[in-house]
């Protein structure tokens, strides 16, 4: 039987809209020259416009629901059919705006194994539509291989994780959030100030260059504390009674504050779990946990795009809480990797004579330039020296973090490779069957040495993750290399 989404999906449509043109509209708005009556105009048009669309995309939405799959039909101008069976779904995930929470109606992203555009988004339905989809997809998918796994196994159903207030404090201060808040800021108060009455811009400017150097310093703190603030609030309201759940084969993931989200994944459907420690959080004992995914249903608001189950924890207790959910998986510390001798002082070298190419290309383009508009920043020379300086000073010893953190170890049926970006360091669980090919590389100067370069692939949504070691012993790269392509 063919149905359409509850009426209440217009105003989900119109949402949708709004947020499409709303930035055209804000210029048009702030260019109107004090005009308030072109301003009401411009309010009132993008509302008009947008209830417009909502209510023909609600129109011309049609779904139908069978015991194998779901048909659904949309498009104003262009129509598209899709139809998806639900031995295919990855994930299901629901997510519930506040303003949907007094109707009882849930957003629903429904994602396949293909690409990004794969998917069925559902801007309206109810709890009980949702559970039959959620029933449908559990039975095609249940197989007895994995009734008799469930009842080995014995999973704790209902078990649950939620970060505790100490842990969410920490890891909001430790979050590389806060300057993305910062930099937004001080965009916001640059545009905001060009638009200003010429009076209030020289007002202003007048203002700020008459403070004194404590007052910058004051203002300083309390833009970064606005920050910070923004930062936790943002975290809290993402992971406000975050609770992962698994019965049988299958993992449920629900949080949220304002806006409440729920998702459900198969176990068999991971691809790799994936541990991330920052820097920072490297002090504080303190690990994200996140698995990669065949499919689009990444979080596409957090740093790493991928699907968090564990957004932080300490480390300390990162295998009990984890063997509760992945029994399979063998949550253990690789060994280090198998490198030759001098492989750090190898990499650095490489670094080196990279950084130096791109700074001197860098230098030329700004010597050229000068040279050619007889523009030159003040005390260029101390501003370019600072610069290259720390340039070095960065990637070397990311470099040095790099190498140090490299480790790899096969555990049964299961790889674990560990190795860092930008002072980040990522650990890896990969199931055999998971890895998508591997890649071994050499220079010229690597073959006397015996040396190779590593690369393991590993699905990550419509893409795949790529994870590097360096300058390995060509035994181990080898015997890595037996170990993937054996099969049983």
């Amino acid at each position: 039987m063919i149905k359409h989404q509850p009426k209440i999906a217009i105003l989900s449509e119109s949402v949708a809209v709004v947020r499409m043109i709303v930035w055209p509209a804000f210029i048009i708005f702030l260019n109107s020259n004090n005009n308030w009556r072109i301003r009401l105009l411009v309010i009132a048009g993008c509302l008009g416009i947008s209830l417009i669309f909502g209510l023909l995309n609600w129109l011309f939405f049609t779904y139908e629901i069978t015991p194998h799959e779901i048909s659904l039909t949309q498009g104003i101008f262009v129509k598209k059919r899709t139809h998806l069976s639900f031995e295919r779904i990855q994930t299901i995930t629901r997510t519930q705006p506040i303003y949907f929470q007094p109707f009882k109606l849930f957003k629903v992203t429904i994602e396949t194994s293909g690409k990004s555009d794969d998917k069925l988004i559902f801007h309206a339905l109810f709890l009980p539509q949702i559970e039959v989809i959620e029933t449908l997809r559990k039975e095609a998918q249940t197989k007895q291989s994995d009734e008799v796994i469930s009842a080995t196994v014995s999973p704790k159903v209902g078990a649950t994780y939620q970060i505790n207030n100490r842990d969410l404090c920490v890891y909001a201060l430790t979050s590389l959030g806060s300057l993305r808040i910062f930099g937004v800021l001080f965009a916001i108060m640059a545009a905001l100030n060009d638009y200003l009455p010429k009076r209030a811009q020289d007002h202003f400017n007048s203002w700020i260059n008459h403070q004194t150097l404590e007052i910058y310093a004051i203002l300083l703190v309390i833009v970064v504390i606005i920050s910070v603030i923004g930062v936790f609030i943002r975290l809290y309201n993402r992971f406000f009674k975050f609770t992962i759940s698994r019965t049988g084969s299958h993992l449920t993931i629900s949080r949220g504050l304002l806006t409440t989200q729920n998702m459900q994944l198969r176990t068999s459907r991971i691809q790799a779990v994936h541990y991330e420690q920052s820097l920072l959080r490297r002090l504080v004992h303190l690990v994200s946990v996140s698995v990669l995914l065949a499919s689009s249903g990444a979080d596409k608001t957090e740093e790493v795009k991928q699907t968090p189950i564990m957004p932080v924890v300490q480390v300390k207790e990162t295998t009990h809480v984890l063997q509760q959910f992945l029994p399979k998986y063998p949550f253990l510390k690789p060994d280090k990797a198998p490198t030759i001798s001098r492989a750090l002082r190898y990499q650095l070298r490489y670094i080196f004579c990279i950084s130096c190419v791109v700074v001197g290309g860098l230098l030329t383009c700004y010597l050229t330039l000068m040279h050619m508009t007889g523009l030159r920043l003040p005390n260029d020379v101390v501003i370019v020296s600072v610069i290259i300086v720390s340039v070095f000073f960065y990637v070397l010893m990311a470099s040095y973090v790099k190498m140090s953190d490299q480790a790899v170890r096969m555990v049964d049926d299961y790889l674990i490779i560990q190795t860092s970006l930008n002072f980040t360091k990522h650990t890896y669980f990969i199931p055999r069957e998971k890895i998508q090919g591997f890649a071994t590389s050499q220079s010229y100067f690597m073959v006397n040495k015996k040396a190779q370069h590593l690369a393991i692939f590993v699905r990550d949504s419509d893409t795949a993750q790529r994870v590097t070691l360096r300058y390995l012993k060509q035994s181990a790269t080898q015997e890595i290399e037996k170990w993937i392509v054996r099969v049983k």
